[in-house]
């Protein structure tokens, strides 16, 4: 039988992945992420785009490795699948899921706010809380039906909508901080009320749980498409990393106009205090401030812009990653089949299905792009040691990008995810750790029903979570961050976090299968890859 069918093509060229990964970057993070970011950590709060970008580099280098050596979609998923067996890839893949299927409802959300101010009847109002009306709620469904659709016409399709709209996402942040420099910056804000009000845990704050890292984390949909690149080996690892260099430079510009335009007013009682008036944004709030109309409307235009490129992105690369479960028989395979067209179909519906269910009341923006940012950064340390188990159990294996100098890199990866994901705060974790302990629940539900898929699950290679995610979440219920006991304070917690990452790094890699196991695992992988 010829199962050509059944296989997503590769389609996808450079220029298309580097601006999908572009694109999925810059959504609505640059509209809020410098507001919360600079209500954290003050003017340092640039400290903390520097950082990010510095610690999420090393974190994509990992990737990028992966990705050129083992290009298949989904690759958050199959990577952990190969050198640590089922249980380890479920957790894996369930933190990734939950991190990618919230954000098309969230984007959707996000523009439907903002045009709430032109269009009132989307929106509903009850004290300063506001939710989609009735009304508001069709719209948002027909938004996601319609990104259902482009992303059923095809990835290709896809790629190049999305190319237009990046070209435009990437101009209007960058002409957004220029006109705001020259217009209405004050070089005083800078220090008139502190550069670091909130020290070192401000700026770690900012990072995590301010939406730095999250606005930053859209490279990981190169990932996810990677199996439908056209050369994947040498276009993945640039896209990754191209990106990140480009968004990197942007939200740093931006940050550095929204610290200087600030009104003084605004100031008075410090940078925690910081507001903006209206609920279209600080940038257009200010533009209307300084005399600027038309900046104003372009920033609403954007608002609808922005959001909707991101979703358009995640909505396909969250389908990707639902094959990828079906293939590592996490999820019943029904859900990862290929239609004819070469696309997921029921992957995509399901994920829709999801998402109309998510445009139910969510947390607040900054709760959100926390619970993103941690759910990513522990998927990405398990990647971490993924590179480091396949290094040694598979040294033969093609690498046309190598990771420099690959135990020191990828050990630092896996302690600057846990670094990232403790600066998150215990309010944040503790909501992680629940929808975690649920989806361990469901998965080992089904196991008396598995049969023999059940022994692919290779829960022993997977203790090693255990007390490294117990001893991660026990640390940020101790530290001085959201939410937490405030008995450990920074930089006493950063260190005990590092210090159990070296303990926990060697325990993990030496958990890993054995090679002919793994081997096995591999080259199913890649010869799905090469068909």
């Amino acid at each position: 039988m010829n199962d050509a069918p059944q296989k997503l093509h590769r389609r996808i060229g450079f220029f298309g992945l580097l601006f999908i990964s572009t694109g999925s970057i810059i959504g609505s993070g640059w509209l809020f992420a410098a507001l919360y970011a600079a209500q954290m950590a003050g003017p340092a709060s640039i400290i903390s785009w520097f950082l990010a970008a510095a610690m999420l580099g090393v974190i994509a280098l990992i990737f990028a490795e992966l990705g050129s050596a083992i290009p298949t979609s989904g690759g958050f998923a199959r990577y952990s699948h190969i050198s640590f067996g089922g249980m380890t890839s479920f957790i894996a893949s369930w933190l990734c899921w939950l991190g990618y299927v919230v954000i098309p409802s969230v984007e959707t959300l996000a523009i439907l706010e903002y045009l709430g101010n032109e269009i009132p009847w989307l929106i509903q109002s009850e004290g300063e809380n506001r939710s989609l009306s009735i009304g508001g709620t069709v719209v948002a469904a027909g938004i996601l039906f319609a990104l259902l659709v482009i992303n059923l016409l095809g990835v290709k399709w896809m790629a190049h909508s999305n190319t237009t709209i990046t070209w435009w996402k990437i101009a209007v942040p960058v002409m957004t901080a220029v006109v705001l420099i020259f217009t209405g910056f004050n070089v005083e804000n800078f220090t008139s009320h502190s550069f670091a009000p909130e020290g070192l845990s401000g700026i770690f704050s900012a990072l995590a749980a301010g939406g730095v890292v999250f606005s930053l984390i859209g490279f990981r949909t190169v990932i996810e498409l990677s199996g439908e690149s056209k050369r994947p080996q040498r276009d993945v690892p640039m896209a990754i990393l191209g990106s990140l260099f480009i968004c990197t430079v942007i939200f740093i510009l931006v940050q550095v106009a929204f610290i200087g335009v600030v009104p003084a007013e605004q100031l008075a009682q410090g940078w925690s205090h910081v507001v903006t008036n209206g609920a279209s944004g600080p940038f257009a709030a200010f533009a209307v401030i300084l005399g600027l109309g038309w900046l104003a409307t372009i920033l609403y235009v954007d608002a609808t812009i922005s959001p909707l490129g991101t979703a358009l992105v995640f909505t396909s690369g969250t389908s990707r990653l639902v094959v990828a479960m079906s293939r590592n028989r996490n999820i019943p395979r029904f859900f990862g089949k290929i239609a004819r067209s070469g696309l997921p179909v029921r992957a995509l519906i399901i994920n829709w299905i999801v998402g109309m269910i998510l445009l139910a009341p969510l947390p607040g923006w900054d709760l959100l792009a926390g619970i993103v940012s941690a759910t990513t950064m522990l998927t990405a340390a398990i990647a971490s040691l993924t590179l480091l188990a396949l290094r040694r159990e598979h040294p033969e294996l093609a690498r046309p990008f190598r990771t420099p100098a690959a135990r020191l890199t990828g050990t630092a990866s896996f302690i600057f995810a846990s670094l990232i994901t403790y600066w998150c705060g215990w309010t944040v974790n503790e909501t992680v750790l629940l929808v975690l302990a649920v989806g361990i629940i469901l998965l080992l539900l089904t196991i008396p029903g598995m049969g023999a898929k059940g022994r692919e699950l290779k829960i022993r290679h997977a203790l090693w979570l255990v007390p490294w995610i117990g001893g991660l979440f026990t640390l940020s219920l101790l530290s001085d961050y959201s939410g937490g006991l405030a008995i450990i304070p920074a930089p006493w917690g950063e260190l005990a976090v590092i210090l159990w990452c070296l303990i926990m790094a060697p325990l993990g890699v030496r958990s890993a299968l054995d090679r002919a196991t793994s081997r096995k695992i591999l080259d199913e992988v890649i010869g799905e890859s090469a068909a």
